[in-house]
């Protein structure tokens, strides 16, 4: 009898890749808890936590033969941040996702307060890549390239209105899910409540 729990995660993403269920039982029995703890720091919900860990196992056994995934525990650990968020861009999460934030904005300084950074520039970097591709591409070069909409247009040869309107999108997405949290976090920064 094979001996999965000796194999590499990699390994077993190969065997998995060839339709071997003891290998993908194995990858399940090795991350599920910690998938489900992740989740349910975030969305506090028993019912919606199990929905979002059988449904990331289940996508990756039906998908198996075309991933090609690098780092297993990475790509769970992705998969699962963007579930979290289409949970909450649907308003589905519990009030609870936003207790830590709201916390953190409002409590002394500790080390819990960096790692909740941390998560909320994570959730934030989760909401960009679930972008469709070229919604994707005109935020990061207006953010990151600082282009303004007609040289973006210029640049990908389309409308300076379409740029525009992807943006537009973008922004409300952020400003509607994201920008909250991160005005609290920013609001108690420069009142001096999170450590420099």
């Amino acid at each position: 009898m094979i001996a999965y729990t000796n194999y590499t995660d990699n390994e077993l993403t190969t065997l998995i890749h060839n339709g071997d269920e003891p290998a993908f039982s194995e990858l399940y029995n090795r991350y599920w808890l910690e998938l489900y703890d992740t989740a349910y720091m975030r969305l506090r919900n028993k019912e919606q936590v199990e929905d979002i860990i059988q449904d990331i196992f289940v996508r990756l056994w039906i998908r198996r033969a075309e991933l090609e995934i690098e780092n297993p525990q990475a790509y769970l650990h992705t998969a699962v941040r963007f579930r979290v968020l289409n949970y909450v861009e649907r308003g589905a999460a519990h009030e609870s996702f936003f207790e830590p934030f709201e916390t953190m904005a409002h409590s002394p300084s500790s080390a819990d307060e960096r790692i909740l950074e941390k998560e909320l520039l994570d959730l934030v970097q989760a909401y960009i890549e679930s972008l469709p591709e070229k919604r994707k591409q005109i935020f990061l070069m207006h953010v990151k390239e600082n282009l303004s909409t007609k040289e973006i247009a210029e640049r990908l040869n389309i409308s300076q209105k379409t740029v525009q309107n992807q943006l537009g999108t973008t922004m409300h997405g952020l400003h509607t899910r994201i920008a909250p949290i991160i005005i609290a976090i920013a609001t108690a920064s420069a009142a001096g409540v999170l450590p420099e």
